[in-house]
């Protein structure tokens, strides 16, 4: 028995001391800057290594071994990484198994000779992994594959103790472009849980004199610190975004009551915002609830009485669902007054002329042909509409010569009007649309 177990222990030694030679030798060629001899010697202990049993990785030398070649194999395909030469993708995945395994194994032992280099540097290589991210997405509009890059990223720094809510974000905004809208919900959720504000902070990197930005103000100020970085910049908040976003994922996903209540919520925290206000409205027109709508308007009107969006929408719905045409048009003038080119008021405006007008030409109708008097007035009545008319769509023109509804609206006013020849001009400029 004693013979057997002495003969188990040889065996597995001198498969451990087979590995040895190939790790020394990948290192040496690695300090030389023989890249590609440096991958051939570490490939091949990778071999070797996984060849051995669970039984073997806990005997003899291996543990001993393993973190060295954890750490310099991490090394090595970083450099190769790094190498605009022999770079690829795949080559940072291995950096990151690597030093992660490296880390592994030396806890395991209660040891940290490699595992203190290897950590040193995951900060370095969560940067890197941003930046693949960034490449993926906006150069090979690879979003999958982006958004692969920053959970790698977020999870190396959230290993070293930083919580990148942004790079978080990212990976929401990227899953909902892919429509993963379930894993989009779970990460906007989380974040509004966290109370992301959505700031962001950016530097000039000493390296190459560009701006970028980081994942937070304390990396920042330790790159300033070790003089790596300079000019640091801080942007104002969007947290709102978060939950406009999420908003979306919840209508895509068919959530009508979470909807409801995270709008409620929303309004509540970001009172002055206009995107918003308009879901909130959407909201209420949905439900045909235009009471509601309106209270809620108002309610915006007070703490801001000159904002044109809040007038005009509740000029519309005075105007176009409760049908009370006063109110509508007093809003519409008020919204116009709070901005000179507004152009949906300007153009709400022109079509009540329109409307009257019809109204004059229905009364007209009906006449009988001694009422020669009443014809007369009504028609001036009605020419001093479509002029009134003509005046808000030729201002609405100037503001956009584009809008196909004004040009449509103008055609018909020069047309009632009898400028033929205008009417002509507008209709050529719709064909060109």
């Amino acid at each position: 028995m004693k013979k057997v177990a002495f003969l188990t222990s040889l065996v597995i030694s001198a498969s451990c001391l087979a590995q040895a030679p190939s790790v020394s030798s990948a290192k040496i060629a690695l300090d030389r800057g023989d890249l590609i001899e440096a991958k051939k010697y570490i490939d091949e202990a990778a071999v070797k290594i996984s060849e051995l049993s669970d039984e073997e990785l806990g005997l003899g030398r291996i543990p001993k071994l393993l973190p060295k070649y954890y750490l310099y194999r991490g090394n090595i395909y970083n450099a190769l990484y790094s190498n605009p030469e022999n770079t690829q993708n795949a080559y940072l995945d291995v950096v990151k198994e690597s030093f992660e395994k490296c880390v592994e194994v030396e806890e395991k032992n209660g040891k940290k000779r490699y595992s203190k280099d290897a950590i040193a540097q995951l900060p370095n290589l969560g940067s890197d992994y941003v930046k693949l991210a960034e490449s993926l997405n906006f150069n090979e509009g690879d979003k999958a594959g982006s958004v692969k890059a920053y959970e790698s990223a977020f999870s190396i720094r959230e290993y070293i103790g930083t919580l990148d809510t942004m790079t978080l974000s990212y990976i929401g905004f990227l899953s909902q472009d892919n429509k993963d809208f379930s894993k989009a919900r779970g990460i906007y959720e989380k974040l509004i849980e966290l109370d992301y504000k959505n700031i962001t902070w950016s530097g000039i990197l000493i390296e190459d004199g560009k701006r970028y930005p980081f994942p937070d103000k304390k990396t920042l100020d330790n790159y300033i610190s070790s003089e790596r970085a300079t000019d640091a910049e801080r942007s104002e908040s969007t947290q709102h975004e978060i939950y406009i976003q999420l908003l979306w994922v919840l209508s895509e996903l068919e959530d009508l009551e979470a909807y409801d209540n995270l709008l409620v919520n929303a309004r509540s925290r970001f009172p002055k915002n206009d995107d918003l206000l308009k879901m909130q409205l959407q909201a209420y027109l949905d439900k045909e609830d235009y009471d509601g709508a309106l209270l809620n308007l108002e309610e915006a009107l007070v703490s801001d009485p000159s904002n044109a969006l809040y007038l005009y929408n509740a000029g519309f719905i005075y105007h176009q669902k409760k049908k009370d045409l006063l109110k509508g048009k007093d809003y519409y003038a008020r919204a116009m007054e709070a901005d000179s080119n507004y152009l949906d008021a300007i153009y709400m405006l022109g079509l009540m002329n329109i409307d009257q007008s019809n109204v004059i030409v229905e009364r007209i109708n009906k006449l009988g042909r001694s009422e020669k008097t009443k014809y007369n007035a009504f028609t001036k009545e009605k020419n001093n509409e479509l002029s009134k008319a003509l005046d808000l769509f030729e201002k609405a023109y100037a503001i956009n010569s584009k809008d196909e509804a004004t040009l449509e609206a103008l055609k018909e006013v020069y047309y009632k009007l009898g400028k033929y020849d205008d009417a002509k001009r507008i209709m050529s400029e719709l064909t060109e649309l």
